[in-house]
């Protein structure tokens, strides 16, 4: 009895929730047969098969699609114009929140401008009230419509418009439009907005329009208002816009501002843009600004754009200025360029460097810089000489961790001499890390005869733990004399469970006798 409830129970409630979907369902089928007509541009199919939705499914979500589709496929098949200017008059009044409606009113004005072209004046009034018509949106679409025609007078008209209003926001678009005439008259009007307008946001936007208009009228105001402009922002865009286009006639203009501009976005930005023109005077123009420049970050700018120039004569540069440089942030700079650089120059430019530098500090970049040059033997040379030679015991660490990266895989020997040699504890630490990273195969014979030479409890750790990871027969005498022999309660532990990660007959065998011992 239950279920026959239940049952009528969802034919009841269901049916027409089920009703609503299969018709939501039918006329999204509907309105897509439709809409694939329009977009293969069978204007006169699409046109009947919108007929038929718009009678079938009149209240829709797709209704005002439909009604402005239809609108559009009639336009299309020359229905005439003041039927077609109606049939979206007709849609904006019915549909004022839909989608369409600014695509309906450009329409519409288009539409107006061509018949009042043709001679039907009552058709001028709609363009006329433009000027005079404070709706914004009614001025866009005019805007656009202008834009889709294209023509002398409809450029002149996008003039006119612009310098009839006052709206900071349709002042933006109109400029946006300009740039796509393909007249000297909008050249000449986006240079004028570019210098001469009040709203230095509608200046900046007219430095890049112009920009992408005419670069070579573009680089001369580009120019000019780096040089006038006083607001900041715009000047700064002006600057990068004189890179961007490698303008190198602004060169001299772009290093006195680098020198001598207070403003420390200004000066940088002109480094930047000197950077991006990248000529022989460009690089002439960045070594004076390291020279001569007043603020600190400045020369650092300067310094590091050489690393982006392929020039020889930017790695002997940063070699002078690490050297000579009074000031230790631009000589650290300059070494750690010389490792973004990478090349076998720059490599042997570090050689010399370090061959002149005892400033731990400096040093430290210069490991860095060294590993950054990539694997070889010139880089591990520098850097086992430093782990060998430092008496500084984080350069020599250091040194260490870099060595691994640089040297050749299969031969530990130079971690081995660092071993035998330093008298840090924490640099014999770092060559145990890396020495399984180098080695073809665990040295088990060395790391066995340092384990029972090393005084330092933790170090034996250290290495244990090492020649456990080697999972060799090879290192179990040496684990199980310390197993039993070492007076570290901790490294005798750690020998245990070395052999047991061993884990062979061998290694059992000795644990075995470590018990019955």
């Amino acid at each position: 009895m239950t279920l026959i409830i239940i049952f009528i129970f969802s034919v009841i409630v269901l049916a027409p929730v089920l009703h609503a979907e299969a018709s939501q369902e039918a006329d999204a089928k509907a309105f897509k047969k439709a809409y694939g007509l329009i977009l293969e541009e069978k204007w006169k199919d699409a046109h009947t098969e919108l007929e038929k939705f718009i009678g079938k499914h009149p209240q829709s979500a797709w209704i005002d699609d439909a009604r402005f589709w239809q609108c559009y496929s009639q336009e299309k098949m020359d229905y005439l114009l003041e039927d077609v200017f109606k049939c979206y008059d007709k849609f904006v009044k019915a549909y004022p929140e839909s989608k369409w409606v600014n695509d309906a009113k450009a329409n519409m004005v288009r539409i107006a401008y061509k018949l009042a072209e043709e001679g039907k004046r009552e058709y001028e009034a709609i363009v006329k009230t433009l000027k005079a018509d404070e709706d914004i949106e009614i001025k866009m679409a005019a805007l656009y419509a202008l834009e889709d025609i294209g023509d002398e007078e409809s450029l002149e008209a996008v003039i006119k418009l612009y310098d009839s209003t006052e709206d900071r926001k349709f002042r933006a678009r109109i400029i946006s439009i300009l740039e796509d005439f393909d007249y000297p008259e909008a050249v000449a009007k986006m240079k004028d907005i570019a210098l001469t307008e009040p709203d230095p946001y509608l200046r900046r936007r007219a430095i890049h329009a112009l920009v992408d208009m005419d670069e070579k009228e573009a680089a001369e105001v580009l120019l000019k208002v780096a040089q006038t402009e006083t607001d900041p922002k715009v000047r700064k865009e002006a600057i990068y816009e004189l890179g961007d286009l490698e303008y190198n006639k602004a060169v001299p203009f772009l290093v006195d501002v680098a020198i001598n501009e207070i403003d420390l976005t200004l000066a940088k930005a002109a480094v930047y843009a000197l950077e991006d023109i990248d000529t022989a005077e460009a690089f002439t123009g960045l070594q004076q600004i390291m020279a001569e420049a007043k603020i600190i970050d400045v020369r650092k700018a300067a310094l590091l754009e050489l690393e982006d120039i392929d020039d020889p004569a930017a790695i002997d540069l940063l070699k002078e200025i690490a050297l000579e440089d009074s000031d230790n942030r631009m000589r650290r700079h300059a070494i750690a360029n010389l490792g973004d650089i990478g090349s076998p120059a720059a490599l042997a430019a570090l050689k010399e460097i370090y061959a002149a530098l005892d400033d731990p500090a400096l040093l430290k970049v210069l490991v860095s810089a060294v590993e950054d040059c990539g694997e070889g033997p010139e880089a591990a040379k520098i850097l086992y000489d430093i782990a060998m030679t430092s008496q500084n015991e984080e350069l020599a660490r250091r040194a260490v961790h870099a060595l691994e990266d640089v040297m050749d895989e299969g031969d530990p020997q130079m971690l081995i001499d660092i071993y035998k040699k330093t008298e840090f504890a924490s640099v014999r630490k770092a060559v145990i890390y890396n020495i399984e990273d180098v080695a073809d195969e665990i040295p088990v014979r060395f790391l066995g005869e340092i384990l029972l030479e090393e005084k330092d409890p933790q170090m034996r750790r250290v290495i244990i733990h090492a020649l456990g990871d080697s999972e060799s027969d090879d290192a179990v005498p040496f684990l199980e004399k310390v197993a039993l022999e070492d007076e570290d309660k901790r490294v005798r532990l750690e020998a245990i469970d070395a052999l047991e990660d061993i884990d062979t007959p061998k290694a059992r065998a000795a644990l075995l006798r470590i018990i019955k011992k």
